[in-house]
């Protein structure tokens, strides 16, 4: 089994990308309203400071593209030559230009048949549809048929964020939360057994909410039928670490995750390197219950991505 340090949660910002969304986009998703800055070497430096072999790289959440399918497709060939010029130190999760249904599956088709990618990033809602709606039954089935992964990452909420705080700080992992229980109460995690869905930030508030969602469920006979075991489609899911290094968060998770599907990620450059540093050390003394950092750290997203 690999003993390689794997960052499943790694964004990468090429300049294509920053130039077509724009850096005010960038400073609204960060708490301090300053943009992260990204190249590759500083993310080899960050990566080689913590003990990180291999980053996972995707286009973090971002504002609707004009002509998405062709700057995603840049953005895709691009993560490929990153592949390829640093060997070994990065993997990638394509990203795919939806709503558009029929351009996401061509997408699909270039991405796993020409660049070899280890998955796909989808964003929790796509115009207020989140990822159980039947909107995307049509990328599922695919999915689902070519056994991929799925790295599902939380985006802008489709209604207004409350002055409370910034989106990235409430709402992302409210978003997260959303979402699960949208595949979960369609039936998709019962449905689509061969597509590995990883949810990112330890799955938001979800493990928190499991018995309140089970009981909720239960109440629901037709939505009982489609789900099952509510457990069970919810120890389906693989769940990242990432700024969710903390014995309150694992200890919640590790009473619904199974210990093989809990993934080591950073989401650097979103997570400053400093937080990358203090959750690393926190990560490294972690005593919790269920929470192998051995598997955690590597051995369950080596086995996930084929390494």
């Amino acid at each position: 089994m690999s003993t390689k340090k794997i960052d499943t949660h790694q964004h990468f910002l090429p300049k294509l990308y920053v130039d077509a969304v724009g850096l005010d986009v960038l400073r609204a998703a960060m708490p301090g309203g300053v943009a992260p800055g990204w190249s590759a070497e500083a993310a080899l430096a960050m990566m080689d400071e913590n003990g990180i072999d291999e980053g996972i790289l995707s286009i973090s959440s971002g504002p609707a593209i004009p002509d998405a399918a062709t700057l995603l497709r840049r953005c895709n060939d691009h993560a490929a030559e990153l592949r390829s010029r640093y060997q070994g130190r990065f993997g990638s999760f394509a990203s795919l230009p939806l709503p558009d249904v029929d351009a996401a599956l061509k997408e699909v088709s270039y991405c796993l048949d020409q660049l070899k990618v280890d998955g796909f990033i989808l964003f929790t809602n796509y115009d207020g549809k989140y990822l159980g709606d039947e909107h995307f039954v049509p990328l599922l089935d695919e999915l689902d048929r070519r056994g991929t992964v799925v790295f599902v990452h939380p985006n802008q909420p489709p209604h207004d964020v409350p002055s409370v705080a910034p989106a990235s700080v409430l709402e992302y992992p409210f978003e997260t939360t959303r979402t699960a229980t949208s595949l979960v109460m369609s039936g998709a995690m019962s449905r689509y057994r061969n597509v590995r869905f990883i949810l990112s930030h330890a799955g938001g508030t979800l493990p928190f909410l499991v018995p309140r969602l089970a009981l909720s469920i239960s109440m629901m006979p037709e939505v009982a039928e489609r789900v099952g075991d509510t457990h069970a489609a919810i120890r389906s899911f693989y769940f990242d670490t990432a700024l969710s290094a903390g014995a309150p968060a694992l200890a919640s998770l590790a009473q619904v995750a199974a210990p093989d599907r809990i993934l080591f990620g950073t989401d650097f450059p979103f997570a400053p390197t400093f937080a990358i540093r203090n959750f690393g050390s926190v990560l490294d003394a972690i005593d919790v219950p269920g929470v192998d950092m051995t598997q955690v750290y590597g051995q369950n997203a080596a086995r996930l991505l084929r390494r």
